[in-house]
């Protein structure tokens, strides 16, 4: 039987773009006919088989790609053919020696008539996300492994969509300017423009003038959605003709409003910098951002992503961290949050001379006074910093390599605030 017949003529001859797009895909990709014979496989798929598409079409799926003489116990194809419903199923298969876990996604393709003489299924490697590892999320700039952080998604998605004020508390460089572009590209403001009012600027004022004039920033942020930048340094006067607008109706037409702050919300309010009305149109929708310390999950996958990044800008040959250089970066305050991170990695990137990153610019190890304790706790946190590293926070290989007992171990980790979850995303070095 020829393998031209178990070809869909519109995938081949009227549809080189969707090709284009099933070949980039990472997931593997593969269509069936009703006689569970391939008729198209994606280059992900076949570069796993070592096989050319030519060799591979009219052979029987669960033959030549998972080795069954029959029918896969996880398939779900026959219910795909029968009702016409897609199929979801999870399995665990041994790839290169090592168990991994895939979910194996199947639907239908209908011909014009409805009748269904292909299904498409699509398999995925969920083998990180099974076992516990946190992966990454996204939005715009931001991006966090740590579940410290996984609060900001959650309100992210909840606030996306109406326009009701936010209210940011951060450290400097934890994320806020960041976090309200991200808000406003998710919005349904997102077409609108996005204009920034740095408060501080406008501090001897009331700011109304920059805020409310003629080509002052809220009328510049008509439809769209003005953020405003250190609203300690407004004025009273300011505050009062915003806490007017906002409690008017006044439709899409006004900007959505993100305010935010390096002060505490509240003591700001206590302390009568800010007015109680004003704090009042934000109060269902006030947002603390984490500092980078409280987030150490974080600090390897942002420094690669550094690297990552500036290897390009620079044509630098880094590539990773050493390990003392990783006990750095995870032993260091970080003050300047994402924002310093992203500086040193730079830095250190361009001073690279090899793939690998010797050392950062930070001084960790010198203890705030010239105290015999104090540099031996130093010494000790550093010490086991690396060893945690090392083992990706596996408390009984890391109590075996330090010469503890485990809850010897657990003791010092308590009194140096470490914390085993912190070390078992790191990248392999």
């Amino acid at each position: 039987m020829s393998p031209r017949r178990f070809r869909p003529p519109a995938l081949y001859t009227k549809a080189p773009f969707l090709l284009s797009l099933l070949d980039g895909m990472p997931d593997s990709v593969k269509v069936i006919d009703s006689q569970f014979r391939v008729v198209y496989a994606n280059e992900v798929s076949l570069k796993h088989l070592g096989l050319d598409l030519n060799d591979l079409r009219g052979r029987f799926c669960h033959q030549a790609f998972y080795g069954f003489k029959e029918k896969c116990f996880f398939c779900g194809m026959k219910k795909v053919f029968e009702a016409g419903l897609p199929q979801v199923s999870y399995c665990t298969l041994a790839v290169n020696g090592a168990n991994r876990d895939f979910e194996v996604s199947t639907f239908p393709i209908h011909s014009h008539g409805g009748k269904i003489d292909y299904a498409v299924e699509t398999v995925r490697d969920i083998t990180p996300l099974s076992k516990g590892a946190a992966l990454p999320q996204n939005a715009g700039k931001i991006s966090s492994r740590d579940k410290n952080f996984s609060l900001v998604f959650e309100n992210m998605a909840q606030w996306a969509e109406d326009g009701q004020p936010v209210l940011l508390q951060g450290e400097k460089g934890t994320g806020k300017k960041s976090f309200a572009r991200a808000l406003h590209q998710r919005s349904p403001r997102a077409g609108g423009p996005f204009r920034i009012f740095h408060c501080v600027d406008h501090s001897k004022g009331d700011c109304c003038d920059g805020l409310f004039g003629e080509d002052g920033a809220w009328e510049k942020a008509r439809g769209g959605t003005l953020y405003l930048d250190g609203i300690c340094h407004l004025g009273e006067a300011g505050q009062k003709k915003i806490a007017d607008k906002l409690s008017q109706s006044g439709g899409d037409e006004n900007p959505r409003i993100v305010a935010a702050t390096t002060e505490d919300i509240l003591s700001l309010v206590h302390q009568e910098v800010l007015r109680v009305d004003f704090y009042n149109r934000f109060a269902s929708r006030v947002l603390r951002l984490p500092a980078l310390r409280d987030r150490k999950q974080d600090l390897p996958f942002l420094a690669h992503h550094f690297i990552e990044t500036y290897k390009v800008l620079t044509g630098s040959p880094a590539e990773k961290l050493r390990p003392e250089a990783m006990c750095q970066l995870m032993t260091y305050g970080w003050p300047g949050n994402i924002r310093e991170l992203e500086t040193r990695i730079e830095r250190a990137c361009l001073l690279a001379t090899g793939p690998l990153v010797e050392k950062l610019d930070v001084d960790v190890c010198a203890p705030k006074a010239e105290r015999l304790d104090d540099l031996l706790n130093n010494t000790e946190k550093s010490y086991l910093v690396d060893i945690l590293s090392k083992t990706r926070g596996k408390l009984t290989e890391s109590a075996k390599q330090a010469d503890l007992s485990l809850k010897t171990l657990q003791r010092k980790m308590k009194k140096h605030g470490l914390k085993a979850e912190d070390f078992r995303n790191f990248p392999d070095n």
